[in-house]
């Protein structure tokens, strides 16, 4: 896994800050006024993953289980994704202003399979010379399945912590821009099942 390059995200939140700093010394911040700040940055992916996966076929070319006497049909398929998680902070609406200090709480992450794709040089394939070779159709299914594969895999990544401190990170610097300081509340703990359902379609 390997983070997105924080400097530039940075960078540019920093520059957003350098005209509003000025504004928050002569008046006080709402919260509304602090929600339309955020939202300039709708959606912020701050970490990045590489995955392969290997997914095995075996068997069935479309005729009768017979055909098996004659010999194996087995392939072993890589699928490799890049995967992107972070906050969108558009999604943000649990905020509390008390004084000079931000209670602000998280949204859940987004995580986006960027691509997936089967370098096909390393495709590993035992086909005897009485059975038919895989056909494009069982490749693709075998991709599909990949994917599938990933997603059930993605608790085993550490995709969504990482996503969480960066924005707050981010957001820190952005509040504490506006002359305010940020608390952030407890980060929500997510069972493995629960992350599937963060991947953006």
């Amino acid at each position: 896994m390997r983070n997105v390059a924080l400097p530039l995200l940075l960078f540019c939140v920093m520059t957003m800050l350098s005209g509003c700093s000025e504004a928050s010394k002569n008046k006080r911040v709402s919260k509304d006024e602090l929600l339309a700040q955020i939202s300039r940055i709708p959606m912020l992916y701050t970490v990045e993953a590489e995955v392969e996966v290997l997914v095995e076929g075996h068997g069935s070319d479309g005729t009768a289980e017979w055909k098996s006497l004659f010999g194996k049909r087995d392939i072993i398929v890589p699928v490799r994704a890049n995967l992107k998680a972070g906050i969108k902070l558009s999604d943000i609406r649990d905020v509390e202003v008390d004084g000079d200090r931000v209670y602000i709480t998280l949204p859940d992450p987004v995580i986006e399979i960027e691509s997936t794709e089967i370098p096909w040089e390393e495709v590993v394939s035992s086909v005897s010379g009485f059975r038919s070779e895989f056909s494009g159709e069982e490749k693709e299914f075998l991709t599909r399945k990949g994917r599938m594969k990933i997603l059930e895999d993605l608790s085993q990544l550490d995709l969504v912590v990482p996503a969480q401190e960066h924005a707050e990170q981010i957001l820190g610097n952005l509040i504490a821009g506006l002359g305010l300081q940020p608390v952030f509340r407890a980060r929500p703990v997510y069972l493995e099942k629960e992350i599937i359902r963060f991947v953006k379609e």
